[in-house]
């Protein structure tokens, strides 16, 4: 499905010799394919002209850019080369612990779950068994509940048991009770946790590069939570102004675009962002095209491009 809508196309994962395939994930041949099929429909624009005409109101519905989230260093690896053969910048959105030597564990436990056991089938059957054996009657009233929603529609990529594990881990189990569930789970299958810490993300140096190069340097919060809104405005002004401070003093500039993790926000996230001068910030799906605020462009996640392509 083609959207007549002005939006950015959202990237993460992407496989390689030194990156294992992972749920979605894209080979720089696949890459490469999306660009042209993009550049065949649309209007793809590099992310300094994309920005330059959001502010000055000349967008049209055929305009679209590129962003990446979470400064993935398989993104740094597989994507920009790509990237430089086709003379285009994109957005990057980049949350800070990822940096850190305590970085928020969401990125790491998703490669548990692609390259800690012998399929994504196979982590799901295991997560579900724990969470059922925990409390038998809960998990059963849960299951209920969930069949009864049309949970996460705007990602119609996800599978049911893509949903049912999201639902669980946001609705059901919160933070410390997951966190205890995933850990229990490395443990068990003898994950290397620091291994992981160092494959997965770009180091600051490589940040710096990547916006040098021309590419525009965004906020994702500082620690990614699956749930912003859920926070107290406090704490989501906390998450921000941290990741603001981490990331100009990498890039040595000011910050002005952002995307909201998991695409999950509220009015006084939007409040925290208006404050801090951030002037563009992306959702991360199409379930709503009109933009309600220059802090609510819509995107598209590459799975529901590339599935179009082959159709």
């Amino acid at each position: 499905m083609l959207h007549t809508v002005t939006h950015s196309v959202m990237f993460h994962h992407f496989h390689s010799e030194s990156h294992e395939p992972a749920q979605g994930s894209l080979s720089n041949q696949d890459f490469r394919e999306v660009l042209e099929w993009l550049g065949s429909k649309y209007s793809l624009l590099g992310a300094t002209d994309y920005k330059k005409k959001f502010e000055e109101g000349t967008l049209t519905n055929s305009d679209i850019c590129l962003s990446f989230d979470d400064a993935l260093k398989c993104q740094y690896d597989v994507a920009i080369p790509v990237m430089n053969e086709f003379g285009i910048d994109a957005f990057f959105f980049v949350y800070s612990s990822a940096f850190t030597k305590n970085p928020d564990y969401l990125e790491i436990y998703r490669y548990l779950r692609t390259s800690g056991f012998e399929s994504i089938d196979d982590f799901y059957q295991n997560f579900f068994e724990i969470i059922e054996q925990t409390d038998t009657k809960a998990f059963a009233k849960h299951k209920s509940t969930f069949s009864g929603l049309d949970y996460l529609s705007a990602f119609p990529f996800y599978s049911t048991d893509d949903k049912w594990f999201r639902y669980l881990r946001d609705q059901v189990l919160g933070g410390v009770k997951y966190r205890e569930t995933m850990n229990k789970m490395m443990l068990d299958s003898g994950f290397d946790v620091e291994s992981a810490k160092g494959h997965l993300w770009m180091s600051e140096a490589e940040l710096r590069k990547v916006s040098r190069q021309g590419h525009i340097v965004g906020l994702h919060s500082f620690s990614h939570p699956t749930q912003m809104s859920k926070l107290p405005k406090l704490e989501q002004a906390t998450e921000y102004q941290k990741n603001y401070d981490h990331l100009s003093g990498i890039i040595g500039h000011p910050i002005e675009v952002m995307s909201h993790p998991c695409g999950d926000y509220n009015q006084d996230t939007l409040d925290v962002l208006n404050a801090m001068g951030i002037s563009m910030g992306f959702r991360s799906n199409m379930a709503i095209t009109d933009i309600a605020s220059p802090l609510e462009i819509p995107r598209e996640d590459h799975a529901n491009v590339f599935k179009a392509m082959r159709q």
